[in-house]
Formats: C-alpha cells, structure tokens, sequence
C-alpha cells in the first residue's frame, strides 16, 4: 500500500482526534461521557482511554436504559443524530437526576450533526430547556491505513426497504469534508441509485457553498447597477490562481451501490480476515474465539487483529489454502532462534542472540493464535457440510444443476443455519432473476415452519429490495459474468482478484478496474453496465480524459472507493490485488458505511419488534402510563410497605 493513503488517513486520525478532544475542553472541569453504543467501539480507532482522562472525563460509558449514577456535575451525551431513540433515554436520565435532587449540566454532541427533528424530539420529552446542543463533525472512523468506516449500520436496509434517503446524505456530507480537506476530486463514478443520489447530493451542496460565497463577496460598489438587479459578484484573480495550484490529493471517486453487487457478499469469501469474520465475527478490528476449543483456558477471548502489526499485514489477505506454509515457516524461524543459544560463545554474541530472542519470544503468543485460528478455519472449509454448499454455490452460479431448489429445500428442513440457507436462497434468486412462484411459495412456506412466523417480514424485506424474488424473465447472468469477466479459471485464480474468493472476480472491484483498464472507462462498456441495477454515472475533468488517459504526474493516483451498504473483508483485499497488479499505478482508500458479511445482511432484514416508545415527560407518554395503571388487575394496584404483591 502506497504511503500517500497511509498519511491521508494519518491526517484524517488527528483531525477527528482534535475535533473530539477540542469539544471535551470546552466543557471545563470533571465530567462523565456518555456514548452511543455505534460510537463506542470505534472510538478507540483515534483516541485511548488516557487520553479522555488527560480531558477531564473522570467516567465514560455506553448510553442506556439504566440510569448513570455519578457524582460529577457534568455529563456530555455523543449520540448519532439519526438515532432518536437515544434522546429518550437522555430525557430519562434527566428525569432521574432531578427527582434525587442532582443540578448538572447536560452537553448534548450530534454527530454529524444537529437536526431539527433531535431538536423536537428533546422539546417533545420537555427536557429542551435542560440540555445545550453542539454539533461534532466525526463522519467516519480510520480503521486501517487505507479503509475507513462511518460504522452506520443497516444503510443498505434503510435505503432500499424502507426507502430512508438519510444514509446516503450523510456519506455525501463525508464525502465533501474529505473534499474540503483534499481538494475536488476531478473524476467520479457512481453506479446504483444510491450512488447516483450521493453525486446528486453532492452537486447540490457544492452550488449552495458556492451561493453562500457569493453572498459573503461583495460587489464592486455594494449597489445595484438598476433598481431591482443585484451587483454582480466577481471572484479575485488571486483566489483563481489559487485554485488552480491547488491539485487534489484523491484523483478519483468510485461509488458503488451496494445492491448492484450482491453477488460478492453471497459468494464464500477465501481470505483469512475474510473467513475469520464470517466464522467469529470481526468488530473493531477484534474477534472473540470464545467458542474455539482450543481457546477455553485463556483468560481473554478477545483476539486483536490490529493493522499496525506487520505481521497480521502480512497474512490477512492470504488465501487460507496460502497461509499454513506461511505460519509454518514462521514457526521454524522462531524455533531456529530459540536453539541458537547453544551455539552463543562469548558475551558480545550473547548480547545480539538476547535482542532476538526478546523479537521471537514477543511474537510466539500471537503466531501461536494465528496457527490454531487457520487450522479451525481451514478444518472448517474442509468438512463435509461446507464442501456440500460449496459445490451448490458453484452449480447456482454456473446455472449446470435443474436440483438446486430440492437441495435448499432439504436443508430449511434439516433446519440448517438460517443465515447460510436464505444466502444459497438469495444467490441462487439474483443469477436466476428470481424463482418460480409455485416453487418460491413452497420454499417460503418452508422457511417460516423450521425458522419462525418472525420471519415472515423477513421474506417481505428481501422481496422488496430485490434479494429474493418471483420469476421475472430471462436471467441476464450469463452476459454480467461473461461482460465482466467474474468466473476465472484457478489456474489464472492467484494472479487476478477472483484469488479473494477462489475463482470469483468480485464485481464491485471489477467495476474498479474497469474505469482505468478501458480506453474511456466505463463509457466503453455502456452495454454491460445496462445489465447492472440503477444508472451508471460517469463524471470526468474538463478534458474528457479518463483514468487511462489522465497525465502521469510521476506519483501513483490515489482512487477513493465507496461502498454505500457495506463492504466485504475480501473486496478490500481484492482492491490491494488489484493495487499490485496495476504496479501500484493506483492506490485505493476505501470508504464505507460499514463491515459486511451475509449474516449482517439477513440480520440487518429481520424485523425489529421493538415498540415504539413515546419520549419520556410528553403527553403521550403519561397517557400511557395512565392506560396501563387502568388496564393493572385491582389487586396489582396496592401499594404499601413492601409486604404486598405489586409494592414497589
């Protein structure tokens, strides 16, 4: 990976370190800080716990339905604005604290910021009065030296079930603080309609910065040059010239709607982080191998996959079947420095073989970890149930097999996990523009007999966005994986990005690729990208040059990467691939709402039963109260001294 992304990420991890830190001082004095649970987690990606203690917060935690007990006088709330649900909870905490009689003072932080909606919902709870509102810009987090996260879950749900906009405004506003901070970026790719609102976004934020400029400028006299008629507004020859000498830092932008490639995240993923992800689950850049037998005696379950080790830098993006000779010769090398002691003479020798046995010693525990995580792992990929749906993934997507529904259909009835059945359901609806409604209605009815009437609503959310349908036509398949080049031999496997998932070229990356592998990028392949979902958008510097055509100013074009919906463990190492296979011609920053797997997904379509609840303090919540008091048994209304069923 090129060292400009490194320091653009570097630059980006202390300017949102400042801007948090910066908002802690200007509440002076001991304080208590209460997060966002979405929020909690990443934060250690730029700030660590001394660092809040340097700050003056004496306590931090994550916001609750439980009450905070503390002494301090201060308490700052860092809520996402766009969940309101939280600000509930705020009101609560209020409530509490006024009826034992505590006078604080409450900070309110919307991030990215504030809304008129959080706004109202406060005044609607009637704790408006109560709290001041400030605003703290943290768009994204900096998990890797070239990938960073907004860590907004559900985008994809939110935008193409329920049809919330929101999400994509907010990558949009990120996108034009990385602008404001690198310049304008020339060229931009957008494909989806996600995608395409993000640049519309965008467009429209860019001419209302331009109006309030033009507002703030004054004219040449101040006057109007005819009653009615405004000054004209002429910029500074300076300012242009400015402009101009000021070259982007981010050559290009590639948006990519995560609905117009579901086939990556359905696919069985082959890279190590991508297979540890989809075995224990990767969360802030850590796993927890609770459930490994190997793993019950220690103390900690939680494993650290950070990427300022070399080491784990090494070996994430490794094919798993390329990763055990890799671990074994490490382990060899370790085990050669251990028996290099026999062979120390005198003590200038010793004093250099104690410098390396202190290097060996540090990295036995953590090779120890890798070794047992890979052969759980590679034990995993080789057992009989895994190679089943392996060779059904490969029959969907070759389309070679008329048995694959009877296959599925014994595996709900075998009540197989529910996440790995609707993943082989839902490939095997997007390669064949869905399933024949006799055969879809019988699956479904299936589904909700083993798995639960909870799931009805499931089956609903992946019709409605496309995952799961009825027969529709002619499958186009066939043209996207021959047009793109998606199914590549093994033999040609580990020289092409297809290596990530053994045999299958990610398309998402492919589209990547594209925008600089074609003499004029993606208008060169205006029939292929008509097969894809939503338009395609294509936007490039004043002289029409593409990626291919763009002058070679002697340092490699850094291309950011944005997956609106989320993005997989192996399409980030499909992209560093596609890095070395260009020669690092290319370097890519990825950017995305959030991690992604094919459990996240269904999770993130399963109905939320969670009731509404009215804000705390508001009309309607006290005529709840009073509705539940009425609809109480009599005997469960007493009250007394603790004796009598129904005391408090």
């Amino acid at each position: 990976m090129d060292n400009v992304v490194a320091e653009l990420v570097d630059e980006l991890r202390a300017d949102v370190r400042s801007k948090l830190l910066d908002l802690l001082d200007e509440v002076a004095g001991r304080k208590v800080l209460l997060l966002d649970s979405t929020i909690v987690g990443p934060l250690d990606m730029f700030v660590k716990p001394g660092d809040l203690k340097d700050h003056g917060c004496q306590q931090w935690s994550k916001l609750s339905e439980q009450t905070f007990q503390t002494e301090c006088s201060q308490m700052i709330f860092l809520v996402r604005c766009t969940r309101l649900e939280l600000l509930d909870m705020i009101a609560k905490q209020i409530y509490e604290d006024e009826a034992q009689g505590k006078d604080r003072l409450y900070v309110v932080v919307f991030t990215p910021r504030k809304t008129e909606q959080c706004v109202e919902r406060l005044r609607k709870a009637n704790v408006r009065a109560n709290v001041q509102i400030v605003e703290c810009g943290l768009h994204f987090f900096p998990f890797d030296r070239d990938v960073l996260s907004m860590e907004v879950p559900g985008v994809f749900h939110d935008y193409h079930v329920m049809g919330d906009p929101s999400g994509a405004f907010y990558a949009a506003k990120a996108l034009m603080y990385l602008q404001s901070k690198f310049g304008v970026i020339p060229s931009v790719h957008a494909i989806g309609h996600a995608g395409k609102t993000i640049v519309d976004v965008m467009l429209r934020l860019r001419r209302e910065e331009a109006m309030g400029e033009a507002v703030k400028e004054p004219g040449p006299t101040g006057e109007s040059s005819q009653p009615g008629v405004p000054p004209v507004v002429r910029r500074s020859k300076q300012n242009d010239t400015n402009d101009i000498s000021q070259a982007p830092k981010i050559n290009e932008l590639v948006l990519i709607d995560r609905r117009v490639d579901l086939y990556s995240v359905l696919c069985s993923q082959f890279t190590y982080q991508a297979l540890i992800d989809t075995v224990y689950g990767v969360q802030n850049n850590q796993t927890d191998i609770a459930g490994a037998d190997w793993a019950r005696e220690r103390k900690d379950s939680k494993v650290i996959l950070s990427p300022d080790d070399p080491f784990y830098r090494e070996i994430r993006d490794l094919h798993i079947d390329k990763l055990g000779p890799l671990l074994q010769e490490k382990a060899r090398a370790i085990q050669n420095v251990y028996s290099e002691k026999d062979n120390v003479k005198n003590p200038s020798e010793m004093g250099e073989y104690i410098k390396k046995f202190k290097v060996a010693q540090s990295a036995h525990p953590l090779l120890e970890i890798h070794i047992n995580l890979a052969h759980d792992l590679r034990a995993l990929i080789q057992g009989d149930e895994y190679l089943s749906d392996l060779r059904l993934e490969d029959e969907i997507t070759a389309q070679s097999s008329p048995s694959c529904l009877e296959a599925l259909e014994n595996a709900i009835d075998d009540q197989k996990p529910f996440h790995e059945v609707l993943r082989l359901l839902c490939l095997y609806s997007v390669v064949n523009n869905g399933v024949r409604a006799k055969q879809l209605d019988e699956l479904k009815r299936s589904i909700v007999r083993s798995y639960g009437y909870a799931h009805v609503l499931t089956l609903c959310s992946m019709e409605k966005v496309g995952m799961l349908n009825y027969h529709q036509g002619k499958s186009v398949w066939s043209g996207i994986k021959s047009k793109f080049n998606l199914l590549v031999e093994d033999t040609q496997a580990d020289t092409d990005i297809s290596y990530a998932y053994a045999g299958y070229a990610p398309l998402s990356v492919r589209l990547v690729q594209m925008t600089r592998s074609l003499p004029k990028g993606w208008r060169s392949c205006q029939d292929a990208l008509s097969l894809l979902y939503g338009p395609a958008v294509q936007q490039l510097p004043d002289g029409g040059a593409s990626g291919a055509e763009a002058r070679d100013l002697g340092q490699p074009l850094t291309v950011l990467v944005v997956f609106i919906g989320g993005v997989t463990y192996a399409e980030i190492a499909a992209l560093r691939r596609l890095s070395q296979l260009e020669e690092g011609r290319r370097t890519f920053l990825v950017l995305t709402t959030e991690f992604l797997n094919a459990k996240r997904l269904f999770d993130s379509m399963q109905y939320d039963a969670t009731p509404l609840t009215p804000p705390p303090g508001s009309e309607a919540a006290r005529a709840q109260r009073q509705r539940q008091e009425e609809e109480r048994p009599q005997e469960q209304r007493r009250t007394g001294f603790g004796f009598w069923p129904g005391s408090r």
